[in-house]
């Protein structure tokens, strides 16, 4: 997901992105989905922005924290429920949210 945002001329100048490295992972409170999120502002990353992290549920590894030297910044979500939840990143006002990621019963053994 990306979003462009215009400056008072209309120009692109930027935007943020968010994605995940998987869409599905086990319900155990161990195996992660590692969200990434991506700043940039006239082409570069932008660093030392606060992003702030929610879950629709599941335990996220941190609440907020910092974009780097090229705007990026990741959280972890685990579950030890099955269910299904989404994962938003806000930073400067604009909020994304990532694809629905379904955490599924550990396999009886």
């Amino acid at each position: 997901m990306y979003c462009w945002c215009l400056d008072q001329a209309g120009i692109r100048r930027g935007g943020v992105t968010l994605s995940a490295d998987k869409t599905s992972a086990t319900a155990d409170s161990t195996d992660a989905v590692t969200i990434s999120l991506k700043y940039t502002l006239n082409g570069a990353g932008v660093s030392g922005k606060t992003v702030a992290w929610n879950s629709t549920g599941g335990t996220l590894s941190t609440a907020s924290s910092q974009t780097g030297s090229a705007g990026g910044a990741t959280v972890k979500l685990t579950s030890e429920t099955a269910g299904t939840f989404t994962v938003t990143g806000t930073v400067d006002g604009i909020a994304k949210s990532s694809e629905e990621i379904t955490f599924s019963a550990p396999a009886a053994g």
